[in-house]
């Protein structure tokens, strides 16, 4: 205590005092334990999926434990693992893109356009490739143009130094002292975009941001083979993997609009007889979204095959508040600033040019609530290796949006439209499988989930139930309206609600060839397969007390209870190709490929009368078989195993002086 000059030194306080203060000290400690232990329950929750090992491929083989991904009453889902022999040598490294050491002459940097002379200097010292002045035009799309319609404007004043900009999508050509053109390149322009009359949403707001990332033809499988670096990273941001994700369709067109609008294509409606109408008049997410007062942004690659634009006529007006198509196509038709199997745009991944876009928009945006939809497409299109070229790109989106804590009240959706459809990976029985199970990552963020347990209580639960890209939209509507939501219709279950148990393939309006759920069929337990199993069975047990097999009696197979086949559906097996997507549909049948089937068996043995329920995976292609499941004691042991301590091997063992 200090004491000022003239103070006695003696003490002013009562009991009743330090009583009081006693009591608002603790008041205030139960105040912080109580923050502390809801943000730990919240912490545990969205990051129960951290806790990952890794082996030597880089492969988590924590989570691929058990035979079933999805495991309710009508509805088992294999688990199979990513590197499984039979697809094993399909599996190769991915290719490495090198853009061209060039770099480039122009760069955009706070609204402004420069011209970077060290460059000049190192690119274009050659006589006939001096750069003598730039200029640039901007890029827009007609009123009322068709999709694939652009003008650029009349070309700016000469610059070699810097220029304001003021358009959002510009080319730029350098010129030598001809007037030749020796350089173009394209360049996306931020900051003048954000209007400051723009109303800011106070951080408290109910509904959070939405970020869809869709990457193309990239299985859940897939995505554990080869997008390690995104994985780890989504990882962190507490993202739940949604195991028993099945596409609907066959492409990416008619598995995305059950996404966007909850409904197949054929009830917006659209048909390849109006292929020359334009999606103007159907509604979407976005449109939701942005009656409600969000911005919107949609970005996609390829403009050629782009889901609205492939053999479609896309949009007239542009469907969002930030729409790159008339940029996209521009590009697309200047050939030549492409390099690296179309990958590079001059010395930079144009993946990396769009997720540099985006974050800038999310970065302008970040006092206003926004719903963006970017769908990347060339990259991973057409080989299954590919999706580890594209992976440090996301992985480098998603960590830098994760250290600017742009992502603290953003809802992040990382899916794709379906698995590899093409190639010879597909003529295996886990390519089929994994053409049908996407990826589908939801991050939720803390600020939302605070208060909404049981809402995240729901998500975790049916990331292990079969889903389908219905209840991502009615989830993303769910979001929207929260308290006033209505279900759209009954094709989908928000993910925050619980997916019934008893759903079914045909109750998620997944048709057979689609389904990836398997069938029990009862097998007569004297068959040679189900003999061997069994007596595998025995010797697994026995061998699970070895070191202490003084104490515990040697089991014998006893009688064999019950066995189950437990296989794909036949129309999966047998599927090849579909054509067309909605009209005169025809799906083509072949012969059924090699199924990995899984046996489940259950046992009696003796001595002790001990019940045993396991699940093994049989492979007859390459005569393996093994045991996948937990082993299940399902009677009491009692005192049968009173000889020994270990609570692990309790279930197994029958004392041997019994």
């Amino acid at each position: 205590m200090i004491l000022y000059k003239g103070m006695e030194s003696k003490c002013f306080f009562t009991r009743k005092h330090v009583l009081f203060g006693c009591i608002v000290c603790f008041v205030c400690a139960l105040y912080v334990l109580s923050q502390y232990l809801q943000e730990f329950i919240l912490s545990r929750s969205f990051h129960h999926l951290s806790d990952f090992s890794y082996d030597e491929d880089g492969i988590n083989r924590t989570n691929l434990d058990g035979p079933f991904l999805v495991d309710t009453p009508y509805c088992k889902i294999p688990n199979l693992d990513p590197l499984d022999i039979s697809v094993r040598h399909w599996v190769r490294q991915p290719m490495r893109v090198a853009c061209p050491r060039d770099l480039s002459l122009t760069y955009v940097f706070g609204g402004k356009l420069f011209v970077n002379w060290t460059a000049v200097n190192i690119s274009y010292s050659n006589e006939g490739k001096m750069v003598a002045y730039c200029r640039y035009q901007s890029i827009r799309h007609p009123e009322n143009g068709k999709h694939n319609d652009y003008s650029y404007s009349v070309e700016s004043d000469k610059f070699r130094e810097w220029v304001n900009v003021s358009e959002e999508f510009i080319r730029t050509q350098c010129y030598n002292a001809s007037n030749n053109v020796i350089y173009t390149n394209f360049h996306y322009v931020i900051n003048h975009l954000y209007s400051k009359t723009d109303v800011e949403v106070p951080p408290e707001r109910r509904t959070p941001n939405v970020l869809l990332v869709g990457v193309d033809s990239v299985s859940r499988m897939n995505y554990i083979r080869y997008m390690k670096k995104t994985r780890q990273v989504m990882l962190k941001l507490g993202a739940l993997e949604f195991v028993g994700y099945n596409k609907v369709a066959d492409n990416t067109f008619v598995n995305l609009v059950p996404l966007l609008a909850g409904k197949f294509a054929e009830e917006l409606p659209w048909n390849e007889k109006i292929r020359h109408q334009t999606f103007d008049p159907f509604r979407f997410l976005w449109n939701d979204y942005r009656d409600s007062g969000f911005k919107t942004l949609f970005v996609e690659d390829s403009p050629l095959t782009a889901m609205f634009d492939n053999a479609k006529a896309g949009f007239r007006k542009k469907p969002t508040d930030f729409y790159n198509r008339p940029m996209a196509v521009a590009m697309e038709e200047t050939s030549e600033i492409w390099f690296e199997n179309h990958f590079c745009v001059l010395d930079r991944l144009e993946t990396d040019i769009l997720l540099d876009y985006v974050y800038s928009l999310i970065r302008m945006m970040s006092k206003h609530p926004y719903f963006a939809l970017v769908y990347l497409s060339r990259m991973t299109h057409d080989y299954i290796e590919d999706a580890g070229t594209i992976d440090g790109s996301i992985y480098r989106f998603f960590d830098d949006l994760r250290a600017s804590r742009l992502l603290e009240n953003t809802v992040v959706v990382l899916f794709s439209d379906h698995g590899m459809r093409f190639g010879e990976i597909r003529n295996t029985y886990i390519g089929k499988l994994e053409e049908r199970l996407p990826l589908l990552n939801v991050v939720i963020p803390t600020r939302f989930a605070n208060g909404r347990m049981k809402e995240l209580h729901n998500l975790m639960t049916n990331a292990n139930r079969l889903t389908t890209p219905f209840d991502i939209y009615e989830f993303l509507n769910h979001l929207l309206y929260f308290d006033d939501y209505k279900p759209s219709s009954t094709y989908g279950v928000s993910l925050m609600n619980t997916i019934p148990l008893n759903r079914t393939c045909p109750s998620a309006m997944i048709s057979s060839h689609w389904c990836t759920c398997t069938k029990m069929i009862i097998v007569q337990n004297n068959s040679s397969i189900v003999n061997m199993i069994s007596n595998l069975f025995v010797r697994i047990i026995n061998a699970k007390f070895m070191n202490i097999s003084d104490q515990c009696a040697t089991l014998y197979l006893d009688n064999i209870e019950s066995s189950y086949l437990i296989k794909p559906l036949d129309s999966l097996l047998k599927f090849e190709s579909s054509e067309n997507e909605v009209l005169n549909q025809k799906i083509r049948y072949g012969d059924p490929v090699n199924p990995v089937v899984d046996y489940q068996v259950t046992i009696r043995t003796r001595p002790g009368g001990g019940v045993f329920e396991g699940t093994f995976r049989h492979n007859e292609e390459y005569m393996a078989l093994d045991l996948v499941s937990d082993i299940s004691r399902l009677n009491r042991y009692r005192d049968d195993s009173y000889c020994i301590q270990n609570s692990e091997l309790k279930k197994y063992c029958y004392c041997a002086n019994n």
